[in-house]
């Protein structure tokens, strides 16, 4: 194997110089340089891999190199042949990755279900098969969300209510559709097209100005390899949007103080005690259950305007830009370097073998 580099594999390279502070934060965290690659670049017969060397004090450069001992897996793999690759690669080398694929959406979902801790903060979850389903389960629950089972961003949620004979469709930036059923499965049918969703019951989740909030909870390995709560924000959505994505026109807030406009101190407590206790045992409880090494969560949670707390998702490649947001360039920059120092632990794990 390749001496003291890291590898980082992603799913589109372009230039490698879009990669320099990956390369200055494996550096800092101890390794020798990166070697940058996809999943296409790794050659399971020769045992080698095709793709991009950087050291300090050198330009990037081609290069074919032996495996590294430990690499970061910073892709978003979307086409299902470049996901079998990805998966190939992490399962066929002995190459250490620092976490492996959780799956969709309904996946977690099965794993966080089997946590009896979790069950009270778990909402009501179930895949659409059909157009069929998402009414049913509407007519079951009021007002629901459908999201895409493999989406990220809060891209491609629809929002589903029914009030009697009457439907409503929302979409951000699409307005609202609203009439009898046949109006509205047409425009749920054009809006979902062929790709893959989940059914999620809504829960009210506007603040009294009418945006929508959710906290984003960062939980990651350190370089001991514990798992520590690194930061925890709120996500305001701008008016009128169904979802808290901040990239459209939110805001970003610090959790404790956004929630004292809300509720009462006592209740404050309790929910930053649950938010911290659950971020503390949820990655543990999905290392366990999944049989797989994680290195890093964004756990979104919602509070509802009675108070309850509920646990959106879970996901292992989450943005730090709220983060940097809330608390500023060093605390992103502690976050994002975090990873690579568990990295580093690994290698050195490695060594001792």
């Amino acid at each position: 194997m390749t001496s003291n580099l890291l590898g980082i594999m992603t799913n589109r390279i372009g230039s490698p110089r879009r990669f320099m502070r990956h390369a200055q934060a494996a550096v800092s965290a101890g390794f020798a340089g990166v070697l940058l690659f996809m999943p296409s670049g790794v050659r399971l017969k020769g045992r080698r891999i095709d793709g991009y060397v950087y050291t300090p004090g050198t330009r990037w450069s081609k290069a074919s190199r032996e495996y590294p001992r430990v690499a970061i897996d910073i892709g978003y793999y979307t086409k299902p042949e470049t996901v079998r690759q990805s998966i190939r690669v992490k399962h066929a080398t002995p190459i250490r990755f620092t976490g492996f694929a959780s799956g969709n959406k309904w996946t977690i979902q099965q794993h966080l279900l089997a946590s009896a801790e979790l069950g009270p903060h778990l909402l009501p979850t179930k895949p659409m098969v059909s157009t069929d389903d998402a009414f049913a389960f509407a007519r079951e629950h009021g007002t629901i969300m459908i999201k895409p089972i493999n989406g990220k961003g809060g891209k491609g949620i629809v929002k589903l209510g029914c009030a009697g004979d009457r439907w409503t469709l929302h979409r951000n930036g699409k307005g609202v559709v609203s009439g009898g059923e046949p109006a509205v499965r047409a425009k749920l049918r054009q809006a979902t097209g062929k790709g893959a969703y989940l059914l999620q019951r809504w829960i009210d989740i506007r603040n009294p100005d009418g945006n929508v909030f959710d906290i984003r909870s960062l939980v990651q390995k350190d370089g001991h390899g514990r798992w520590v709560t690194t930061g925890t924000a709120v996500r305001e959505g701008p008016r009128n949007s169904i979802t808290s994505n901040i990239s459209g026109g939110g805001h970003a807030y610090e959790t404790k103080s956004y929630l004292e406009r809300l509720f009462e101190p006592d209740k404050v407590e309790e929910l930053m005690k649950q938010i911290y206790g659950l971020s503390e045992h949820i990655p543990a409880h999905l290392e366990a259950d999944y049989g797989k090494r994680f290195a890093e969560f964004g756990l979104d949670f919602a509070v509802d305007r009675t108070g309850a707390l509920w646990l959106l998702e879970a996901n292992i490649k989450p943005g730090k830009s709220v983060i940097r947001k809330v608390y500023g360039d060093e605390a992103a920059k502690r976050c994002f370097h975090l990873h690579f120092q568990f990295a580093r632990h690994l290698a050195a794990q490695s060594d001792k073998r």
